[in-house]
């Protein structure tokens, strides 16, 4: 179960230290929390991530600098996913044209499983997995409680995805601004109000370096 209090933690990769924003406890008064997002007192540097395209092309997260990006962790197999997923396919439909990303990072079921959903379902958002890059998703225990970080290729922990779905908000400077675990209202007015705002902070953004021309997922048989 998830609750509206999350603790959220990020390992710097530049240097040993671990930034830990602690629990966040959610002002029920707020739109946006109301929807399930969480916005941070400040934001935090997001490390880079290296991942694949289901038709092979190389994605890096630094290669959408200058976009908002909602970093998305699911699995096929997460019934909160699923009853998410449409929610997000509407705001990339109706805000991507003003310089709103979605990545949707599936880094626990097979490449082919996850382009074939991808295919099935019409997403009109890259979906990217590993691909070989070294990047993966570790199940530790931390005082008791489990919970999992994405690692880089050197074993460092750089997000944590304590559940599925779990979304960060990544502002056009690479910074998290707020993040969600669990199903989010992403079709709620405040939060889309939100989004707008830091596509508007983000002011002019460029072609999406790493994926031109997008034109939707294909199956891998």
């Amino acid at each position: 179960m998830y609750t509206n209090t999350v603790l959220v933690t990020l390992i710097a990769i530049c240097a040993p230290v671990l930034l830990t924003v602690g629990s966040v406890a959610a002002d029920q008064t707020d739109p946006v929390a109301q929807a399930n997002i969480f916005l941070y007192p400040k934001p935090y540097k997001v490390a880079d991530m290296t991942l694949k395209s289901p038709s092979g092309q190389t994605v890096s997260l630094s290669g959408y600098r200058g976009r908002v990006v909602l970093l998305h962790f699911w699995s096929i197999n997460c019934p909160a996913c699923r009853l998410e997923e449409p929610l997000l396919q509407e705001l990339k439909r109706s805000l991507g044209h003003t310089g709103l990303e979605i990545l949707a990072v599936n880094l626990v079921d097979p490449p082919v499983q996850v382009a074939n959903h991808a295919f099935a379902h019409n997403t009109p958002f890259p979906v990217l997995f590993d691909g070989g890059g070294g990047f993966d998703l570790k199940v530790v225990n931390m005082a008791g409680k489990k919970t999992a970080f994405v690692v880089n290729p050197d074993q460092e922990a750089i997000l944590e995805v304590p559940g599925f779905p779990t979304t960060y908000i990544v502002d056009a400077t690479g910074n998290a601004v707020g993040y969600s675990v669990g199903p989010a209202r992403w079709n709620n007015g405040a939060v889309v109000a939100l989004l707008r705002n830091l596509v508007r902070q983000g002011g002019a953004y460029g072609p999406r370096a790493q994926m031109p021309g997008h034109q939707g997922p294909s199956a891998v048989r």
